[in-house]
Formats: C-alpha cells, sequence, structure tokens
C-alpha cells in the first residue's frame, strides 16, 4: 500500500504498476481480515477467563477481617501522634507568653483635649496656596507653549522694532479684487487702519525716498494685501503710485488687480538689454483701481529669479520708476523661505515686515532682530495684520472690536501658497508652456 501511494503521487490509477498493486491488496484483504477477527475472538476468550479469576479472588480478600482491623489501627496511630503534638505545641506557647514581660507604661491618664488631627489650619493654608499657585502655573505654562504672536503686545516683548500699523481682519472671501478693501469714497475701519500707516510713512521716509519694500518672514502674512491696500490709500491721496510684483516664483498682482494674463511685467525687462524708460513703460499697466495707481506685475516666471533679480536692470527699473511715480512699492518674496528679498533689499529706502496675529510664529522675530541688528535691510518696521477685533483679548485696540459706528467680520482674506512648499504652485496665466 505504501509503495502505491508513492507511485499515485507521479501517476494515475490507470498505470499498470498502481493496478498491479491495487489488484495484489483487494486479494489480501480478505484473509488479513480473517485473520485479525481470528486473533479478536482468542483474546476475548482469554479476557474473559482473566475476569473470573479477578472476581474470585476479590470476593476472598473482601470476606478477610484483618485488613479492616489493620485500617483502624492506623487511623488511630495517626489521630493519636497529631494529639502529642498538639498539646506540645499548646505547652511552647504558654512557656512562650509567660516569659515575656511587658514593655509599656502608663504615665499619665488620658484626658479628653478635642480634635487632634486632621489639623484644619495646616488644610485651609494648603488649600490657599493651591489655588493661588496652580492658575499661575497654567497660565505659565499656556504662554510657555504658545509659539504664535497674538497681539500688538506679544510682538513689542519680542522687537523693539515700531510698529506702524494694526490692520484688523479682513471680512470673509475677501481674495482676488476684494482683498482691495481700501476703496474711494468710504469710511470704514479698513480705511482708518491703512490711513495710519500712510501718516506713519510719511515720518519715516526722508527727503527723496520713494522706495518701500514689503515682505514677510513666511508666506501667509499678508505682505500682498497691505501692500496693494497701502498703494491704493496713497494714491487716494493723490500721489502717483506704482506697485512692483518682485515675488516672481509665487506673483498674486495679476490676480488680484484682475490684469490679463499678456506676459507683461518686471521680468521682461530684467532679462532684456533695452534700459530705457520707454521699454519699462510698455511693461506697465496703468489706471488699475484708480487714476494714480499703476502696476509693473512679475511677467513670465524664469526659471532662474534669484539671478535674475541681482543684475544691475533691476536698479536701473527703480531709477527710472523713482523719476516718474512719487511712491515705489515692491512686493517681495517671503524672506524665511528665499533670499530673493535680501537682493532687493539694496534698491529700496525702507523695509515693511507684515506680521500675522494668530499666525505668524514667534521665532520669526529672531530673524528679524538679526536683519536689523546687521542692517540688511533699509529702515525695518513692522506692520501686525489680520486682528480680530471681536476677540476679546484685542478689546484694547478699539473698544472691543467697535470704533465709533466700524465694525469687523470675522474671517479671512485668503491663502498665500502651501507652507514648506513655496512656489511650488504656478499662478494661472504665468505659466510659459
Amino acid at each position: 500500500m505504501l509503495q502505491r501511494n508513492r507511485l499515485l503521487k507521479s501517476s494515475g490509477e490507470d498505470n499498470a504498476v498502481v493496478q498491479r498493486l491495487t489488484a495484489q491488496l483487494e486479494e489480501m484483504w480478505p484473509s488479513i481480515k480473517m485473520s485479525l477477527d481470528a486473533i479478536r475472538s482468542d483474546v476475548m476468550t482469554q479476557k474473559a477467563g482473566a475476569d473470573s479469576q479477578y472476581k474470585m479472588f476479590s470476593s476472598r480478600i473482601s470476606s478477610t477481617p484483618t485488613r479492616a482491623l489493620t485500617n483502624m489501627s492506623r487511623q488511630q496511630e495517626l489521630k493519636a501522634n497529631l494529639y502529642l503534638m498538639l498539646l506540645q505545641k499548646r505547652e511552647e506557647n504558654y512557656i512562650s507568653l509567660a516569659s515575656t514581660a511587658a514593655k509599656a507604661r502608663l504615665i499619665d491618664s488620658p484626658q479628653l483635649m478635642g480634635k487632634v488631627s486632621p489639623k484644619s489650619d495646616i488644610i485651609w493654608l494648603a488649600a490657599l496656596l493651591i489655588g493661588l499657585c496652580l492658575p499661575i502655573a497654567l497660565l505659565y505654562l499656556k504662554n510657555l507653549l504658545r509659539y504664535r504672536i497674538e497681539g500688538r503686545e506679544d510682538v513689542e516683548k519680542l522687537t523693539k522694532i515700531s510698529i506702524l500699523a494694526d490692520i484688523p481682519m479682513a471680512d470673509k472671501g475677501a481674495d482676488g479684487e476684494k482683498a482691495l478693501v481700501v476703496r474711494e469714497n468710504t469710511n470704514n475701519s479698513m480705511e482708518e487702519a491703512f490711513r495710519g500707516l500712510r501718516t506713519n510713512l510719511r515720518f519715516i521716509l526722508e527727503g527723496d525716498e520713494k522706495v518701500i519694500l514689503c515682505t514677510s518672514c513666511i508666506p501667509g502674512e499678508g505682505k500682498t494685501f497691505v501692500c496693494t491696500n497701502l498703494a491704493m490709500s496713497l494714491a487716494l491721496m493723490g500721489k502717483k503710485v506704482i506697485v512692483v510684483g518682485l515675488d516672481i516664483r509665487k506673483p498674486r498682482l495679476v490676480k488680484l488687480f484682475n490684469i490679463p494674463a499678456d506676459k507683461k511685467g518686471i521680468t521682461t525687462f530684467i532679462s532684456g538689454n533695452d534700459v530705457s524708460y520707454a521699454a519699462l513703460e510698455s511693461q506697465i499697466v496703468k489706471g488699475v483701481a484708480n487714476q494714480n495707481l499703476d502696476v509693473l506685475p512679475a511677467g513670465i516666471i524664469p526659471p532662474n529669479p534669484s539671478e535674475l533679480i541681482s543684475r544691475d536692470q533691476l536698479d536701473r527699473a527703480v531709477e527710472l520708476l523713482k523719476e516718474h511715480y512719487d511712491y515705489v512699492l515692491l512686493d517681495t518674496p517671503p524672506i524665511g523661505l528665499v533670499s530673493d528679498t535680501l537682493s532687493i533689499g539694496r534698491v529700496a529706502d525702507m523695509s515693511l515686515f507684515v506680521c500675522r496675529a494668530d499666525y505668524s510664529p514667534r521665532n520669526n522675530f529672531y530673524l528679524i532682530n538679526d536683519l536689523r541688528n546687521e542692517d540688511k535691510l533699509p529702515k525695518i518696521n513692522l506692520v501686525l495684520n489680520a486682528i480680530d477685533m471681536k476677540k476679546k483679548k484685542y478689546g484694547y485696540y478699539y473698544g472691543l472690536g467697535k470704533y465709533g459706528k466700524y465694525g469687523y467680520g470675522k474671517g479671512r482674506y485668503g491663502h498665500y501658497g502651501v507652507y514648506g512648499h513655496y512656489g511650488a504652485q504656478e499662478s494661472a496665466g504665468y505659466t510659459e508652456k
């Protein structure tokens, strides 16, 4: 059978050897079965004889009385030994107790003196200390774990740089053209904030200083929002203003001012050889949102923005603009991500750093302080953006969020790219295919 099973692994049942082995097994099986039946019958006969002998000897043993007597004697002996051992243990305990002398003495009789413990005064004192220390510790821990600025007070603690203005949070959905919150013949809180910024700028700029650089540390802090609305506010004052889009990696001026995407911009002038004002003027979009406001967009996104900005053509362009405009505002990239802004700083007269409440990390101000101490950018000043006046923590600004008839709507004015992927997504109308 084992041989047949081995053959079946490599061949089928139709194999001649397998069939021969199968026939042999069929012939052998009846004789094997008959032999097994005979052996089983013999074994059963032997078992019946053994059972009868076992019953006979068991009846003889049970009829003998000596076994029961022996068991009784053994039980009596065990119990006697156990009783003697217990008596011995009891006597030993009596002797041990008798030899032990009392060590305690009663000196004074007990007296009733009232409650001794717990001491209420100590408990109340401990509760008072915990009630005072725990909130202080929680407030300290909360302040320690904060990594974003929350308002003007936080900024003043982190830096000694002047804050020129506190810009309220724009209405919800303020993106694209709606990001221009400063408009003609309107009078609201946002207008007042940018008027204050405009007024403070006039005290900072001296003589023929006209070029204002707007930047931030990270995307999303609102540098383009502040730059464009400040330009609009200056234009409403009757000044000739131009906004230059030097944030070449992530331009937004085309979308914000709804300018046709015809690839006109500063990159075309810088990359060319013609440095005349006529060539520069051909790239400018005039009369955007106001007759005094012009825009020079970024233009085509180049493969080498840092090298392009470092060219002398940028210096020439800014000099030409200073001759024809009262104010030149430069919208530059976030300085914490790329080094373009440091290179652009050579053509600026002052720098506006935009930080955003409840968004800008506190660590950014280490970078801003270093830039000022090392004089890498001219006349650095701060603008605190997106202050939600409805929050109680900002109540000291304008009386819990309202100043006369002005109120603020809660919201955000849009997103600036993706933090950590600056310039990864190209704006519509700028990608050259």
